[in-house]
């Protein structure tokens, strides 16, 4: 994996939108100030990718987003295998804002969306296409660099512990837990399996089935035998019950018969009175006719006496509303003066809605009042507004220019701060360079005092006549003592360093501040000219329009006004209200004659009506007595008839259906009487001469329950023992199940067992780590033999890590006792070896170095940047990021970031 291009919006400190092109990044340093956001970078690129980074894991993300921003977004272009991909994702203080967005760049220069499915699945996408999970990720591409002198200098077990941890092997032990876990549970099972056998299963056997089925075959021939028994005893209870029913049905019959031959004297005594109902049943139409006429001639009589009434009433309100006519029509003579006085004060109420719209009160006054004309009000209105427009641009232009001059008082303050830190900045370049120069002065002296004290040091085992141990010739004269004071000089060194990195931490800062406040001076200076001519073309168009204005136009809108109010007053103090009043009075008027006019209408017609219904009703009454006298003539005639008066006929009478009923009672008595006769003769027949004995039926009938009862319980019997014989039979074959289970449990125990010994820490963890620790040593020393120009090589000693000194006749000495530059190279080469380790073997397209050099001298750094350079030529993009200025500028390219109150950014610079 090759990055190409990061972009970052609302990241930590990036609020700003940030894009960094790593397109043509070979090996760079990725430089600024504590807390401007270095590592924020790195982390960006882990969320691009996994959404989750380092520091925070994938909880907590929130902590991601830049201070008062709703959101963050953090796109990264990169290559694997010759194909570039995108990955996105955009995060916010909700759920629903979040999104995950994946692309692949085709040969069209297109890109392919590969986001189908959820966060799930486009996240494992994403991991295929790397071929790293993040941890291994972490790991391997952002190096956890102060990690391997841990590892260089640690004891045995410190080492591997800590490549364990580095490794992943922790899952080896967790498979440890898993296997003893495993045995335990299998031990367990196997335990409480046999347990089961012994204990619940002791007396499951073939031979207690085999007895359980012959009780059950016994019992089977006893309800068989019951059975026999039970249809014998059904037949002579069904026969005996044939005999119980007709001898109940003959008993029966005797009692109807003998109870309807009681009800004989009855029956004929209302055959009787139903005859006499017969008799008087067609004098009753009479009566009822006789009466119903009688009721209806008394009704008509009381309907002619108020139809009587009602007549005379409607004439008396037809007089009275013609009287109420007469009267309304006479004021309505009054409607033409109505009329005439609405319309004047119509004009009035006009008047008063246009002084109204053109702002004027009736109140107002004028000392020279105009007659009103509308057109001219306007004219003096339009002129007032333009008049009040150009007052309020004359003040707005004031204040512009007001403004700016302000602007352009900061502009030439910003100059002069321009100017002085140009000045401060060849400044601090002149006093860096003579402090370089006095570093490397310096340095050279050290180097010499050094060399010097170096060769002094041999003093001791030189004497005069002998050979010199180092160049083999016979020595002469003592060299000097030394006399040289290294500290000073080294203090002296230290100090001309810090000059130098505060010099160039200054030049660096000014550097920046005044490029960008050179871009802001070139653009104000645009925008001020640009706001100048503006405000130039504004005062112009103002004087312009100014003298489009004459005369004195609000006066003559006042004198207008005054005229008009004048005409208004004139017209009364209300005259809306009054031209109001005399319209309500005219609609009052006429709706008075029209309500009148009605009113009369509607009296004579219910006059009329009155005199139609008094006339109808008169004629009823006549024929309604009529039709009374005709009914009672002919009810006389037919009483005379039977000899009887209206209350002996109508005592006598009975309902058609009494009538009916009483006369079908006595046909039927009759037909029921010879039936039931007719029935007991014939039960008689069946009975025959073998008399029925009620105790002989009890009798089976209890001995054909008490079949039943026993047969039951042998059924019952056969049933729990058939019950009893199944479960045995199905406990006997869990039992078997149960005894293979217990011996598959007791094998399966031994292997995990076998397993659980082998996976202990002291065994196959150990081979693992020896085996990783093996490769990491072989890669590493491979690794350091290019970056330290054939000079080192790592090995393992007796349990320790050593190093041979190609360059010193293979000398073997431990790791210990490398400087702080060679303990960086060895430590870099078990970096880069674990990483390798950890991507699969792959060379990965990119490394980035989190690592602080300030500890290192002079030389150590020396050795360090000659190391890196050796990393670019095999194919990786290196980043490191560093504070020491003097690492930085011997890479070939720095990203500098620098933090504001807007937010960090970063600036490319390349040699």
């Amino acid at each position: 994996m090759r990055p190409i291009q990061l972009d970052i919006q609302g990241f930590t400190a990036f609020r700003q939108f940030t894009s960094l092109d790593f397109g043509d990044l070979e090996l760079f340093a990725l430089v600024g100030p504590t807390g401007s956001g270095k590592s924020s970078l790195l982390d960006a690129m882990t969320f691009a990718l996994y959404g989750q980074t380092a520091r925070l894991g994938a909880s907590g993300l929130d902590a991601l987003i830049s201070q008062g921003e709703r959101g963050l977004s953090a796109a990264l272009t990169f290559e694997v295998g010759g194909v570039t991909y995108r990955a996105s994702r955009t995060k916010g203080r909700r759920q629903a804002e979040n999104e995950v967005r994946f692309e692949r760049l085709d040969d069209d220069g297109r890109w392919t969306n590969l986001s189908d499915g959820g966060m799930k699945v486009i996240n494992e996408r994403i991991r295929r296409v790397l071929g790293l999970d993040f941890r291994n990720f972490a790991r391997s591409v952002m190096l956890p660099q102060g990690e391997f002198s841990r590892v260089l200098h640690g004891t045995g077990k410190e080492r591997q512990a800590l490549l364990g941890e580095l490794t992943g092997l922790d899952h080896v032990a967790a498979m440890q837990r898993v296997a003893s876990d495993r045995a335990k549970e299998l031990k367990h099972e196997a335990g409480s399996l046999n347990a089961v056998l012994e204990g619940e299963y002791a007396g499951v056997t073939p031979e207690a089935l085999a007895g359980l089925r012959v009780e059950r075959e016994r019992t089977d021939a006893d309800a068989e035998r019951l059975t026999d028994e039970r249809e014998r005893l059904t037949g002579q209870q069904l026969r005996l019950r044939e005999q119980e029913r007709v001898w109940k049905a003959r008993e029966d019959t005797a009692r109807r018969l003998t109870s309807l031959e009681g009800r004989a004297q009855g029956v004929q005594e209302g055959a009787a009175r139903a005859a006499r109902a017969r008799r008087v049943a067609g004098v009753l139409p009479l009566l009822d006719a006789a009466e119903r006429a009688r009721i209806a001639a008394a009704r008509e009589a009381g309907e002619l006496r108020g139809a009587q009434a009602a007549a005379e009433a409607a004439e008396q309100a037809a007089q009275g509303a013609a009287a109420t006519l007469e009267a309304a029509q006479a004021a309505e003579a009054r409607i033409p003066d109505l009329e005439a006085r609405a319309e004047a004060l119509r004009d009035a109420e006009s008047d008063v809605a246009r002084l109204r719209r053109a702002g004027g009160k009736p109140d107002a006054t004028h000392a020279q009042p105009l007659p009103w004309d509308e057109d001219a009000f306007l004219a003096a209105r339009e002129g007032a507004q333009r008049a009040e427009k150009a007052r309020q641009e004359r003040v707005l232009v004031q204040t512009e220019r007001v403004s700016l001059k302000a602007a352009h008082d900061r502009f030439a303050s910003e100059e002069r701060a321009q100017a002085q830190e140009t000045a401060e900045q060849e400044r601090v370049k002149r006093e860096g360079t003579d402090a370089k120069a006095a570093l490397e002065a310096a340095q050279a002296a050290l180097d010499a005092a050094r060399l010097e004290a170096g060769l002094a040091s041999y003093r001791a085992h030189l004497h005069v006549g002998d050979d010199c141990p180092l160049c083999g010739q016979t020595v002469t004269v003592l060299p000097d003592a030394p006399r040289a004071d290294l500290g000073a000089q080294q203090a002296q060194v230290e100090a001309l360093t810090r000059t130098l990195d505060e010099r160039r931490t200054r030049f660096t800062d000014l550097r920046a501040a005044l490029k960008a406040r050179q871009a802001w001076l070139g653009e104000k200076r645009a925008e001020y000219r640009n706001w100048d001519e503006q405000l130039t073309a504004r005062e112009t168009d103002l004087r312009a329009a100014e003298g489009l204005v004459t005369g004195d136009p609000q006066s003559d809108m006042a004198r207008l006004l005054a005229g008009l109010a004048a005409r208004v007053r004139a017209a009364g103090p209300d005259p809306a209200r009054a031209r109001q009043a005399a319209l309500a009075e005219i609609t009052a008027l006429r709706t008075r004659v029209q309500d009148a006019q009605a009113t009369l209408a509607r009296a004579q017609g219910d006059l009329a009506a009155a005199g139609a219904t008094l006339r109808g009703v008169q004629a009823n009454a006549e024929r309604r007595a009529q039709e009374a006298q005709e009914a009672q003539v002919s009810l006389d005639t037919a009483l005379r008839d039977l000899n009887l008066d209206a209350a002996q006929a109508r005592a006598a009478a009975l309902p058609e259906n009494d009538i009916a009923a009483l006369e079908a009672a006595a046909r039927t008595h009759e037909a029921d009487v010879a039936q039931l006769r007719s029935a007991l003769a014939d039960l008689d027949r069946q009975l025959g001469a073998a008399p029925f004995d009620p105790a002989h039926l009890a009798q089976v009938t209890r001995d054909l329950t008490a079949t039943d009862a026993a047969l039951t319980a042998a059924r019952e019997q056969a049933g729990r023992l058939a019950e009893q014989e199944r479960q045995l039979r199905e406990r006997l074959e869990r039992k078997a199940d149960i005894h293979a289970r217990a011996q598959a449990a007791s094998r399966a125990l031994d292997t995990w067992q076998t397993l659980t010994n082998s996976l202990k820490a002291n065994e196959f963890q150990q081979f693992l780590l020896a085996e990783i620790e093996a490769q990491l040593l072989t890669r590493a020393g491979i690794l350091l033999h290019e970056i330290s120009d054939g000079r080192y090589r790592l090995a393992l000693q007796d349990g320790e890590y050593v190093v041979q000194d190609l360059w010193n006749a293979g000398e073997v000495r431990g790791v210990k006792t490398l400087s702080g530059g060679e303990t960086f190279l060895a430590s870099l080469s078990l970096a880069i070896a674990l990483s390798d380790y950890l991507a699969g073997n792959r060379v990965l397209g990119a490394l980035f170095l989190d690592e602080g050099f300030g500890t290192l001298d002079p030389q150590a750094l020396e050795a360090v940047a000659n190391a890196l350079e050796n990393l670019r030529t095999q194919g990786r993009m290196v980043g490191v990021v560093t504070h020491v200025e003097s690492l930085s500028e011997r890479l070939p390219s720095r990203l500098l970031v620098t933090k504001s109150v807007a937010g960090s950014s970063v600036q490319r610079f390349d040699l």
